[in-house]
């Protein structure tokens, strides 16, 4: 049996408004939002924090893991083969001092991985869509811990 592919989500929120990106790589995932990751290369924090650094221009703090593994159903890897994967999802904070147009959906993609991005209200997560099931069952999961975590709220 092989390995389970770790697939990393983060998730940001500011304003209440989380932030969440169209797919463009690989096909099997255009076209589909989620929370913006990548396959894990070992280090978690670093791989999110490269990822962030190159599709987006902008520097990620990895605080914490918020959810646990999510299997994914269907998963295909670089090699276009189906392969055992679950989804982990860390709460990350870009930079303080970085300021965003929201409603452009800054930070911007390069256009690689991911073809266009979105702050998208806490209440109104399908104003976005196609999801991949999985992605818009943690994404509410990530919704309702932010609205139940004034801590985490204060930290926005």
């Amino acid at each position: 049996m092989s390995e389970t592919t770790i697939v990393l989500g983060a998730a940001i929120i500011r304003d209440f408004r989380l932030f969440v990106a169209r797919r463009s790589q690989p096909p099997s995932m255009a076209g589909y939002w989620e929370l913006p990751g990548e396959e894990s290369a070992g280090d978690e924090r670093g791989t999110l924090e490269q990822m962030f650094t190159t599709e987006f221009g902008v520097s990620v703090s990895c605080v914490d893991q918020l959810l646990s593994d999510r299997m994914l159903v269907s998963w295909l890897n670089a090699d276009n083969d189906s392969v055992p994967a679950d989804l982990r999802v860390w709460r990350c904070q870009f930079p303080s001092e970085a300021t965003f147009d929201m409603e452009a959906g800054d930070p911007r993609p390069s256009g690689y991985r991911f073809d266009d991005a979105r702050w998208v209200s806490l209440d109104e997560l399908d104003a976005v869509s196609p999801w991949r099931n999985e992605a818009r069952i943690a994404a509410g999961e990530v919704a309702d811990y932010y609205c139940a975590d004034v801590v985490w709220q204060s930290a926005d």
